[in-house]
């Protein structure tokens, strides 16, 4: 898509940018879940939530993004759904398909299986997705270093093998769906493990990445429009630390960082049919994210990094409250108009934080009485904020022919 551009970070995590925008400043949803990285390296971002074999749909906007998909992000939005539920055939009792696909590169030996299964009658349809990859170190197309042994005894071979480059993913997905009339009610359950992914670029690994998702959706069709409703919930367990080969002799333990984040969601949607040329769709989101960060103590290692946990963010919580109303006119076959606004209301909080000891600086115990320790200074101030955001858009789209699309518009976000 015009505009943007991936750039890499872990085996299956690189990040997509739209016009030199990237991560939080983009509003990417998986399948209607806003899904947020529980890391402050952002080793887990949106995107890699899902295995591209069970991609069903991709939508991309890039310059002017409708409320309706942005808001919560300045840049332009991406929207990613898995495939759509099948059933069987009007006559056809059971519908049952599979599909098995792998694939092997050489560099790096990076090899990988997926599998689809459905079952489905008239009414009914289950389907169970799992997807595997994984690599060693990739090599670069020249050479450029030696061959070097880390500190603990680690040999990177040379001259063209990249250390840290290499990962292991595993995803799973069931997915149950119930049709009746014009009614539709899904519910998919999902699960990621990811047990390590190294990043050449960052001095930090993901030494594990475990995310377990809910999504229930309906989706009924009225005689004035239609409505759609999402309940979503997602607990993500993640930690860092340096792989063997980043780990030296000293630091045996390395410097383990851990993660743990919880979020919830829900969405209300309702497309009306004002004429045959206009639709109004109105839409209300709420979304509840609590998360902390904690480094455990190594007093076996460095007096520095002991005796306690170091909690950078402690009970840290984003609550976001939006609502939604957006107008679509098609005043012919070539031309549509679109008008837009969102409010959004944020809360953010966050607890005490606390370092190893009791010494000054980053290190220190978090006491709000003592000045010379950054945690204490931290403590003693109100963490509550509270953000009101306006989203505006307003755009006129030209179609003369199916090759050319113009579109003007603005926007505020």
């Amino acid at each position: 898509v015009a505009g943007v551009n991936v750039y890499g970070a872990g085996g299956v995590s690189s990040l997509p940018t739209l016009h030199g925008l990237a991560d939080d400043r983009l509003r990417i949803k998986v399948d209607g879940m806003d899904l947020i990285s529980a890391c402050g390296n952002h080793m887990n971002p949106a995107l890699s939530y899902i295995d591209p074999t069970q991609v069903g749909s991709i939508q991309v906007f890039t310059g002017i993004t409708p409320v309706s998909a942005g808001g919560d992000a300045i840049g332009g939005s991406i929207l990613v759904g898995s495939q759509a539920p099948e059933f069987a055939a009007p006559g056809q009792d059971l519908l049952t398909k599979g599909s098995l696909g792998a694939f092997y590169r050489s560099n790096g030996n990076g090899r990988g299986a997926n599998a689809s299964a459905t079952v489905a009658t008239q009414n009914f349809s289950l389907r169970y997705n799992a997807a595997s990859a994984e690599s060693g170190n990739y090599e670069a197309a020249q050479a450029f270093k030696s061959a070097i042994k880390a500190p603990a005894g680690v040999l990177i071979p040379g001259p063209k093998e990249v250390g840290s480059s290499e990962f292991r993913s595993r995803n799973q997905g069931l997915d149950l769906a119930v049709r009746g009339g014009d009614h539709l009610l899904e519910l998919k359950l999902g699960r990621q493990d990811i047990p390590y992914q190294g990043f050449p670029n960052q001095r930090m690994d993901m030494t594990r990445n475990t995310s377990d998702q809910v999504n229930l959706r309906y989706l009924g069709q009225t005689a004035w429009g239609s409505v759609e409703a999402r309940l979503y919930q997602e607990n993500t367990r993640h930690t860092m630390n340096f792989l063997l080969n980043k780990r030296s002799s000293l630091s045996s333990l390395g410097m383990p960082m851990d993660t743990e984040g919880k979020n919830s969601g829900a969405v209300v949607k309702a497309d009306v049919v004002l004429s045959p040329g206009d639709t109004l769709q109105l839409g209300a989101e709420w979304q509840r994210y609590r998360m902390s960060d904690w480094w455990d103590p190594i007093s076996t290692v460095a007096s520095m990094m002991a005796p306690n946990p170091f909690w950078n963010i402690r009970d840290g919580q984003r609550d976001r409250q939006d609502v939604f109303a957006e107008w679509d006119a098609r005043w012919s076959a070539q031309w549509l108009t679109q008008v837009g606004v969102r409010a959004s209301n944020l809360t953010m909080d966050t607890g005490k934080v606390q370092g190893y000891n009791t010494m000054g600086g980053m290190m220190g115990y978090g006491d709000p009485a003592n000045p010379s320790s950054i945690p204490g200074a931290f403590n003693a101030l109100n963490h509550q904020r509270t953000d009101a955001n306006w989203d505006l858009s307003a755009l006129a789209r030209y179609t003369p022919d199916a090759q050319t699309r113009l579109e003007a518009g603005y926007s505020r976000k």
